[in-house]
């Protein structure tokens, strides 16, 4: 991050939080781990990093998906990671259970929903985690570019 760039931010923290546009809940929000788009490609060279897309399976169908990701909607990712079993795990996704320790990846459209599984997944105690914020869309543009 450049330095000009650091200081933009500073100073929209400081205002933001002089107007009370900002309090402790968002800015938590804020510090929240990011996955960068390069960080995403290169998921295949890490086997052990879960990629897990949390749109629904009709938008998958409608847009394309992200190599090595899996689906796990937003509304049953709580139940996937406390209720299901190893082995079925293994079976539905063909990739292991993720533990605490797992790095995980929460991607969606736009960024919005995979923040919301980002902070799911961290009240259910896993320490590695971080949000592709710039998503589908993100993903879509730059790999039309080339």
């Amino acid at each position: 991050m450049s330095l000009l760039r650091g200081r933009q931010i500073l100073s929209f923290l400081q205002k933001s939080t002089q107007i009370g546009m900002i309090n402790s809940t968002n800015l938590r929000i804020l510090s929240t781990k990011i996955a960068s788009f390069d960080e995403v490609k290169s998921v295949k060279m890490n086997p052990k990093t879960l990629l897990i897309d949390v749109r629904e399976p009709h938008e998958l169908q409608e847009t394309g998906v992200i190599p090595d990701s899996i689906n796990i909607p937003l509304g049953e990712v709580a139940k996937v990671l406390t209720n299901m079993s190893s082995e079925q795990f293994q079976k539905t996704y063909n990739r292991s259970k993720p533990d605490s320790s797992t790095p995980i990846i929460f991607s969606c459209r736009s960024g919005k929903r995979s923040a919301l599984a980002q902070e799911v997944a961290t009240k259910l105690g896993f320490k590695n985690i971080k949000n592709y914020s710039g998503g589908w869309l993100e993903w879509e543009e730059k790999n039309k570019k080339g």
